[in-house]
């Protein structure tokens, strides 16, 4: 006979264990079921000898009072604060991001006056879901082509014109993060640059165990309020009858009948277990190179932006900057991460790039000496963007559409919901959807939820 656990929970990422925490703390039963070794997913962090490292960088930054209490009841006291301190390497040199009064006369001065024309000719985008005519029309034609179109191509792995506007307005909303910094058009990025308006950004982190410590802290509660996690395990097959799903099983050959399902998995995925054709949405996965540097590194930066073609990477995270224990004293850890699909490209050998990137790494004058290098890990990440082409909204849509007939499915976090978000969001989500499910209370768009 099969198990009856009131909740079922596909992923045990950040919204997936928030979920579980959050209907435990409320006397009910719940089980994740998570295809990975590890809870954690996008969160996790890793150890090597005495080197942590996260997924890309990661930190708690948030000004909603509910999600900040949930954050503090995890982590209690074991917690730090870390200053913000991010660039971007353009032009052959590295500047603060977002742009300071530091960054003005060190612009190439062509560039200055192209950007400066740009700003005089202003013009309004002529298609309002375009990301290149959003982007040139509120930065300009030459930042355009020469920062956000090559980055964007080189991250995204798809041409520039086949990209949503979303993906610029969420992705700026991602990295300014304080709403006291304006840089939604290129008068803003002006503006700030000769009028500078200091803003101290503060970020909470966990103090031990890299970011994935959280995770860890929120995977020991979930099991102490009686939830149970299953790793390395997926579900095979999905039964359905009236309008709701009536039994998983699972690959370990466990049968469950749950009340609600809670799916934060991936949707083409969940568009097989269903029967039905997989929607036409994509998401980008991720390959970690986790570099041991053998001495301190050049740049101070929490995480770097690389938005050249003469590199295959795209951003740097130095891990030791967010937190002096993820690298032994006098050393450094980089995350360095390179985008692209599953199973395709480098993603078949990525060990064959470690040469590539390691001299990449000493030309960008990041890394002072091939022999600063030492042990590199590299570790594969699926599903870590979502991508949001011209037609996604009418693919998500379809995905949806395909959940909607079932009233015990839902979708959730990243991955689930299909949402270029941050973590405090997939928590936010997540704990509104646990008030849904138990009290009937409303939900916020994903729109709504990106003033957390």
């Amino acid at each position: 006979m099969s198990e009856k656990p009131e909740f079922l929970v596909i992923g045990a990422g950040v919204a997936g264990l928030t979920f579980a925490d959050a209907v435990l703390g409320e006397g009910r039963s719940a089980v994740i079921v998570e295809r990975n070794d590890h809870i954690g997913g996008l969160a996790r962090s890793y150890l090597y000898n005495d080197y942590w490292f996260d997924v890309g960088p990661k930190r708690f930054h948030t000004e909603d009072q509910e999600v900040l209490d949930f954050l503090l009841s995890v982590m209690g006291d074991d917690y730090i604060v870390v200053d913000r301190s991010s660039a971007v390497h353009l032009f052959g040199r590295y500047f603060p991001w977002p742009l300071d009064h530091r960054a003005l006369f060190r612009l190439p001065f062509k560039v200055m006056v192209s950007a400066g024309f740009d700003l005089i000719l202003k013009k309004a985008p002529k298609d309002e879901n375009s990301f290149t005519e959003y982007t040139r029309s509120r930065y300009g034609d030459t930042l355009y082509r020469l920062f956000f179109k090559p980055y964007t191509e080189k991250f995204l792995q798809i041409p520039c014109e086949d990209v949503h506007v979303d993906w610029a307005k969420t992705g700026i909303n991602r990295a300014v993060i304080d709403k006291r910094v304006r840089s939604e058009t290129l008068f803003d990025l002006i503006r700030t640059v000769l009028l500078p308006t200091p803003v101290d950004t503060k970020f909470l982190y966990p103090a031990a165990g890299g970011f994935g410590g959280f995770c860890e802290k929120l995977g020991e509660r979930v099991v102490e309020r009686g939830g149970e996690i299953s790793l390395e395990n997926t579900v095979v097959s999905l039964t359905t009858d009236g309008g709701r799903v009536t039994e998983v099983e699972l690959a370990n050959g466990r049968k469950l009948s749950p009340e609600h399902v809670v799916w934060s998995g991936n949707l083409r995925a969940l568009a097989h277990l269903l029967g039905q054709e997989p929607p036409p949405i994509r998401y980008l996965s991720t390959i970690l190179f986790n570099m041991e540097i053998k001495t301190e590194v050049l740049q101070k930066e929490q995480w770097i932006y690389y938005g050249g073609t003469d590199t295959v990477l795209s951003r740097v995270s130095i891990t030791n900057e967010m937190a002096t224990y993820m690298a032994p004293p006098g050393k450094a850890g980089l995350c360095v991460e390179v985008t692209g699909f599953e199973g395709t490209g480098h993603w078949l050998d990525p060990e064959k790039l470690i040469p590539q990137i390691q001299a990449d790494l000493v030309r960008l004058e990041l890394v002072g000496s091939p022999s600063d290098f030492g042990a590199v890990h590299v570790e594969k990440v699926r599903d870590t963007y979502p991508i949001y082409d011209l037609d996604y909204k009418n693919s998500f849509a379809r995905a949806s559409g395909m959940v909607k007939p079932f009233v015990n499915l839902k979708l959730l976090g990243r991955t689930g919901a299909y949402w270029y978000n941050n973590s405090d969001h997939s928590m936010k989500m997540a704990l509104q959807m646990a008030t849904h499910l138990l009290k009937g209370a409303p939900m916020d768009a994903k729109d709504a939820l990106f003033r957390v």
